[in-house]
């Protein structure tokens, strides 16, 4: 429901704050401009919003009334490569955290000459899906943690170094239910 609600809204990156604004204004003269873009497009709703960026420009999002203008204009989007304006489609926070996982690889995928493509959250190299890896399973990562604490003898201590440091045991251990079974209660 969230996704439906942003779905056709663009956010307008670099266009500096002036007061006394029409910010519906200003994005169909960036759009004439900067895009080249002289058709009639229409817009439900455009403000800006959010926090400021490191100049002190808050972007701009703007809702467009029908999903083929809004394509229409994320075509013409390579046209900003070079400048200090950026456009991107309004995404959730969930999204935006998983492209920005996939974006590294999608560069290097364009870098050996492969076809790539980010649509939302999922990356398509040469028309198939791309599937990370999965990170370490949660008992690997035990095991591993478990071989760290593991001290080692007197023999494998250098004798010019200070005394060894462990690593800090678990926080929680889990008492097995053999341990319960042996205690007095």
């Amino acid at each position: 429901m969230k996704w439906r609600s942003r779905q056709n809204n663009l956010i307008f990156s670099g266009l500096r704050y002036q007061p006394d604004e029409d910010t519906e204004i200003k994005i169909r003269d960036f759009i004439n401009k900067e895009l080249g873009i002289y058709n009639t497009l229409s817009f439900g709703n455009v403000h800006r919003f959010g926090k400021k960026d490191r100049n002190g420009i808050r972007p701009i999002v703007a809702r467009f009334t029908s999903r083929r203008d809004l394509e229409y204009v994320l075509k013409c989007a390579y046209r900003l490569k070079g400048t200090d304006y950026g456009m991107k489609e309004q995404c959730l926070k969930e999204i935006e955290l998983k492209r920005k996982e996939l974006y590294p690889i999608l560069k290097q995928a364009k870098k050996d000459n492969n076809k790539a493509v980010l649509v939302r959250n999922h990356l398509y190299i040469n028309g198939e899906l791309y599937k990370p890896q999965p990170n370490i399973s949660n008992t690997q990562g035990r095991e591993f943690r478990d071989s760290l604490i593991d001290r080692p003898t007197h023999s494998q201590i250098p004798v010019n170094s200070g005394p060894p440091v462990p690593p800090r045991p678990y926080k929680r251990s889990r008492i097995n239910s053999d341990e319960i079974e042996n205690t007095d209660l």
